[in-house]
């Protein structure tokens, strides 16, 4: 089931410092290691905060769980922008974690996409160094 959802705008630095004017992206590209196979080669972790169409609760009272909630607003997202487009317009989304925050309606996230550096988020997806094994000398006879 598809849910109409959106991503919360932030700036820089989150609200820490007064900033006129400041430019606001839907999220920022996140330096922790999790446990997903690909991180740092062709997946990157990003936070976030999703804003669906309506208050999450109404869809608590239709029957579904939060999980299907998150999973239907990545479903939306998912999709391309328009039907010419091949690409989603944030590189393709899978959920991780979230936190569903009562106070203010919406769930925090952490998901992976596959676009290193998207425009739409704060930083870049940082390259994970794993120590590749030399070929040196001559192949051994088997």
């Amino acid at each position: 089931m598809e849910i109409i959802c959106s991503f919360k705008e932030v700036d820089e630095y989150n609200g820490l410092f007064d900033v006129e004017d400041a430019k606001k992206k839907y999220g920022r590209y996140d330096a922790g290691n999790l446990n997903v196979k690909g991180l740092g080669h062709d997946k990157w972790a990003v936070v976030a905060t999703l804003l669906p169409e309506r208050q999450v609760a109404s869809y608590m009272e239709e029957g579904l769980t939060l999980q299907e909630v998150v999973d239907g607003c990545f479903e939306h997202l998912n999709q391309p922008p328009t039907r010419r487009s091949r690409k989603p317009k944030y590189g393709l989304l899978s959920p991780r974690y979230y936190v569903y925050l009562e106070k203010e309606g919406t769930i925090s996230v952490s998901f992976t996409t596959t676009d290193r550096n998207n425009k739409y988020f704060w930083g870049r997806g940082r390259k994970q160094s794993g120590r590749k094994l030399s070929k040196r000398g001559r192949p051994r006879k088997k």
